[in-house]
């Protein structure tokens, strides 16, 4: 067993919650829910607690933390007395793993790993907090996540925002994670994972030192306690086992004109990561003015629109939950 940090992440809607619920179930492996972005916005305010000397006032800061609503969307409740004891030193890196240290404890665990998706664009500073730290990006193919997105009351507005964002956040962590090599950077596939469930887990396991457990894919039932009842329309589908129809869902649901705008940004990267790809994009009129049609609606722009006339903005993921 190596017991090293684990920061696992990937693009919104890449299933990175199913991936952390497996994981979770893990005997050995302690994830409580994503903390988003938590400890990259707590590191941007450690200012207010430093002390004189210039060192953080760790018993003001953990204090603190335990209050904040991420922590305490944990499925196991933290108070500064379970914490305090596990900061081995007065240092950032230290405090978040007493954090998680005393999930793990209360989970009965001996390691533990974090999830959120911020890592996949700051995982420079994790490094900084912990230079031994493995990485676990769970990649999906980036047209299904934009067909997700256009589900989402957030994240990318179009086919064209989310291919391009798609490109560059996913393209730029790969880079940084062949640097680091295959013994602390891992990739998976949300494919591999829903369709070749075991095997995916087989690498992830030794990946991460540990023998592998038939008891991760029990992972459905820790959701009613793990995920409070007002997340659960993020996920409608978390307690069941991995679906095959949420693979590959572009080959029915989108049509041409969006597949050639996505592929026209991102196709080599889709091309890089194993996805079936044109091997030269269509000309296509339609897909020129859709593409002129996203570029006017860029970052948000009619979603803006709407709210400020009033207009519903409720998701097709919300409405579905409500309906069911």
């Amino acid at each position: 067993m190596v017991d090293a940090p684990t920061f696992m992440f990937g693009y919104e809607r890449s299933g990175t919650t199913l991936l952390s619920m497996i994981a979770g179930a893990h005997p050995d492996l302690a994830v409580p829910l994503s903390v988003t972005g938590l400890w990259f916005t707590q590191a941007d305010n450690l200012d207010e607690y430093r002390n004189t000397d210039d060192t953080i006032d760790v018993e003001r800061l953990v204090c603190a933390l335990c209050e904040h609503e991420r922590i305490r969307l944990w499925d196991e409740s933290l108070s500064p007395e379970s914490v305090l004891p596990l900061v081995t030193e007065p240092t950032y890196g230290a405090v978040v793993n007493a954090f998680h240290r005393a999930y793990a404890a209360r989970k009965g665990k001996q390691c533990w790993a974090n999830l959120d998706i911020g890592t996949l664009d700051d995982m420079p500073r994790v490094l900084e907090w912990f230079p031994e730290a493995r990485f676990v990006h769970i990649v999906r193919d980036g047209r299904d996540v934009a067909l997700s997105h256009e589900t989402m009351p957030y994240g990318e507005s179009n086919t064209w925002d989310c291919a391009l964002s798609w490109r560059e956040r996913v393209g730029t962590n790969l880079k940084m994670g062949a640097m680091l090599g295959k013994d602390r950077y891992l990739v998976l596939r949300y494919e591999d994972l829903v369709l070749d469930t075991s095997s995916a887990l087989a690498r992830l396991c030794q990946f991460l030192g540990l023998e592998y457990s038939e008891k991760m894919l029990d992972y459905t039932e820790m959701v009613d306690g793990k995920i409070p009842d007002d997340k659960r329309w993020l996920w409608p589908a978390l307690d069941q086992k991995p679906q095959k129809s949420k693979c590959y869902v572009w080959k029915q649901r989108m049509d041409t004109k969006r597949r050639i705008v996505f592929e026209g940004e991102a196709g080599e990267l889709l091309a890089e990561l194993g996805y079936e790809t044109y091997t030269d994009i269509p000309k296509s009129m339609m897909a020129y003015l859709y593409e002129q049609w996203c570029f006017l609606g860029r970052k948000g722009r009619f979603r803006r629109v709407r709210k400020k006339l009033g207009l519903s903005n409720t998701s097709k993921l919300e409405r579905e939950w409500s309906g069911k």
